[in-house]
């Protein structure tokens, strides 16, 4: 087979090149473009390295030392699982929080979760909102809409299941209203636990209909607690 290849140049390879060479000379082109500093060329230098993952770090820092939002996001992942370099909480936390600051917005999710249970950063509740609320934002997401995919559903319901908690128990914004309608929102994104609590929380009220519905829901997805309060 033969395909036409344009290279990081933009001139392009020569026509009737076979797709291994073609490949070959990407490849090159892509090193030759990281090694000049290109960080996304360096990401995906990274990117090709997950077998060796002390290579794939070293890739990623290059590219993070520039400031650029996805390197920084994923140098505070290795960072947090220990992949590539020694596990440091208080790194990835460094790591995640200047990726916010460089564009990845999406980082905010894990620096919430950082500061809900304080993991490499002191335990506050009132950052953990502030970035839970700065994720759902940066998703895009709408309630009621269908999320780009799984991973975002879960991630957004438990940003909505955070919050709601903080407004329900924690002395800082205290919010009933609110943080009901945050806990049917990861409801509806299929956070399970949220489900049978909305069946708990309806049940003490007497809205015997509301609860049946949230404990049928959450019987389907696999919840036990769900199940026996159907029994």
């Amino acid at each position: 087979r033969v395909s036409m290849c344009l290279c990081p140049t933009g001139a392009g390879c020569p026509t009737g090149m076979p797709d291994d060479v073609r490949e070959a000379e990407g490849r090159a082109w892509m090193r030759r473009a990281a090694d000049l500093g290109q960080p996304d060329a360096q990401i995906q230098m990274g990117n090709q390295q997950t077998n060796r993952p002390e290579v794939m770090v070293s890739w990623y820092r290059k590219a993070a030392l520039q400031g650029h939002g996805d390197a920084l996001n994923m140098l505070g992942l290795a960072y947090y699982e220990g992949h590539g370099v020694e596990q440091s909480f208080a790194e990835a936390a460094k790591c995640y929080a200047q990726a916010v600051d460089g564009g990845k917005m999406t980082a905010s999710y894990e620096l919430g979760c950082m500061y809900s249970t304080g993991e490499g950063v002191a335990h506050d509740q009132n950052e953990a909102l502030k970035f839970f609320r700065m994720f759902i934002i940066a998703a895009g997401h709408e309630p009621g809409s269908e999320p780009p995919n799984k991973r975002v559903a879960a991630r957004l319901a438990r940003a909505h299941q955070s919050i709601a908690v903080f407004m329900n128990v924690e002395d800082v914004e205290r919010n009933e209203l609110k943080a009901h309608e945050h806990f049917i929102v990861a409801a509806e994104l299929g956070d399970v636990y949220t489900m049978a609590y909305l069946g708990d929380y309806s049940r003490m009220r007497g809205l015997w209909d509301v609860a049946v519905g949230w404990y049928t829901k959450a019987a389907q997805a696999g919840s036990c607690h769900g199940r026996v309060n159907l029994a």
